[in-house]
């Protein structure tokens, strides 16, 4: 497939998965009663927003350890460095469609850190695969917290479960075989080898963990704040949609996205729309707002394009 035809089959994609997002949208919030819903944000307790604001970075800390862990001991890249990368990333991928914030981690860590791109895209595809692995080892008691749970859950956990194996299970194998990686595609499956190192996997495992019981907080902390009480079997289940339904790539910042998820969750949960909405705002807004304030800051200079190569 040509370059061009690619780039026309993700835009349909992205256009259909658009799509559907607002056609679920719709359908959830069509009976929303709006005076209801703005006077449940307007009362919202302001303390559990300012915990769960500064938990998101903790979360973005997380990550950036991850990173460190992936890299060594190839490339001495400062953890502090990492987790600056992952706020401009993570907030890049705020403003701009697609995820643009990973390409930009890629050229920091290409240009002011000498990280080869193979090595970046192999870093960051692994961190995805541990990301799901991590998720789905903490959301796997939801059947036994929850044992009158929607079978389409189960069943989506024991199928992303599987497909987290097989992809495992693959890479391991193929991580094995590169002894001598001179290609592209060499340098790239080599440079998921930890996935053969069990201890810094496990490192590496126990720090995703971090960022998704912070997340697991997060969702703790908002729901109070609107007045929702949730059991940590309810707080897995909100984790779990929403982020399933940010998984695609769609609009900016999964706006939309991860309205639907939320209210997929609250739906089973039998929430009431009013607050479950504003729940899905306030988790998205604290999550929004501080980090692009933050990335911006940490990244003026590159905004301006007045960026130099070398390390800031």
């Amino acid at each position: 497939m040509t370059g061009g035809r690619r780039k026309a089959l993700m835009l349909v994609v992205r256009v259909v998965t658009i799509g559907v997002i607002a056609a679920c949208l719709w359908l959830l919030i069509r009976k929303i009663d709006w005076p209801k819903l703005g006077a449940t944000i307007a009362t919202a307790t302001l303390w559990p927003l300012v915990v769960a604001a500064i938990l998101n970075f903790v979360l973005l800390v997380g990550k950036g350890v991850c990173w460190r862990i992936m890299l060594a001991p190839r490339y001495d890249v400062p953890t502090l460095r990492l987790v600056r990368y992952t706020i401009v990333a993570f907030a890049a991928s705020v403003l701009a469609p697609a995820r643009a914030g990973e390409l930009l981690r890629v050229w920091m860590l290409k240009h002011r850190d000498g990280v080869p791109t193979a090595d970046v895209a192999a870093v960051a595809i692994t961190e995805k695969l541990l990301d799901g692995v991590t998720m789905l080892i903490l959301v796997a008691p939801l059947p036994w917290l929850l044992p009158d749970l929607a079978s389409w859950v189960t069943n989506s956990i024991m199928i992303l479960a599987a497909l987290a194996l097989v992809a495992f299970i693959g890479l391991y194998i193929a991580v094995g075989r590169i002894k001598d990686p001179t290609s592209w595609f060499a340098r790239f499956i080599a440079g998921m080898e930890i996935l053969r190192s069990p201890r810094r996997l496990l490192a590496a495992l126990a720090s995703l963990l971090v960022v998704w019981v912070a997340d697991l907080l997060m969702i703790w902390l908002v729901s109070h704040a609107v007045g929702i009480e949730v059991s940590l079997g309810a707080s897995l289940l909100i984790l779990f949609t929403l982020n399933l339904a940010i998984t695609a790539p769609s609009t900016p910042a999964g706006v939309g996205a991860l309205e639907v998820g939320v209210l997929a969750a609250t739906r089973l949960l039998h929430i009431p729309d009013e607050p479950a909405l504003a729940f899905a705002l306030l988790y998205h807004a604290i999550q929004i707002v501080p980090l692009i304030v933050v990335g911006l800051s940490l990244e003026w200079r590159l905004v301006l394009g007045k960026d130099n190569p070398g390390v800031a």
